[in-house]
């Protein structure tokens, strides 16, 4: 991968994608947007589709020139899933899918947690980076800032139906 990348928007912008995968409620998640990208990070964009094949089919048609294209089937999930992915401009670019609206699956639910903590304490992004940087995943570096127990998949989401207040008493009690 090239040492120097360009911001992530960009890559975003200069292919296009959230107009081309309009018709899919395209949301831009993952590290990138929250400030926490290391140099493995990729550009993840969550998308939904009633018809995987159909969406599939489509992604072939888009993006299968692409360099290092790759497109699976996640049978395993639920919802099952489609992740297609290649590189450009430095970056691997993912495009996952599932036939649940786009603001129910898990990777957006937990982006949009991870961001609701960040804007409520800006100190939170360097105690999760220093983490990040030794090679934790972001949930579970998130989950040991915070000292949440359990799985920190589930711990993240757990966290959605909380007030501001009481999530901010949470951060301060562990920072």
């Amino acid at each position: 991968m090239d040492s120097v990348k360009p911001p992530y928007e960009t890559v975003v912008e200069r292919l296009n994608l959230l107009p081309r995968l309009a018709p899919f409620t395209p949301v831009v998640i993952g590290t990138p947007p929250l400030g926490l990208a290391t140099a493995e990070s990729d550009i993840d964009i969550a998308c939904t589709a009633p018809d995987l094949d159909r969406f599939s089919a489509i992604l072939r048609e888009e993006f299968g020139q692409m360099a290092a294209f790759s497109l699976r089937r996640m049978d395993h999930f639920s919802p099952p899933a489609v992740v297609a992915s290649f590189k450009s401009m430095g970056w691997e670019v993912e495009l996952f899918s599932q036939t649940i609206p786009t603001e129910c699956q898990r990777g957006v639910r937990h982006f949009r947690i991870e961001k609701r903590l960040l804007a409520l304490a800006p100190p939170l992004l360097e105690a999760v980076m220093r983490l990040r940087r030794q090679g934790l995943k972001t949930e579970p570096a998130f989950a040991k800032v915070l000292s949440l127990s359990g799985d920190p998949y589930v711990a993240l989401l757990e966290l959605e139906g909380m007030g501001d207040a009481r999530l901010q008493d949470m951060i301060d009690a562990a920072i």
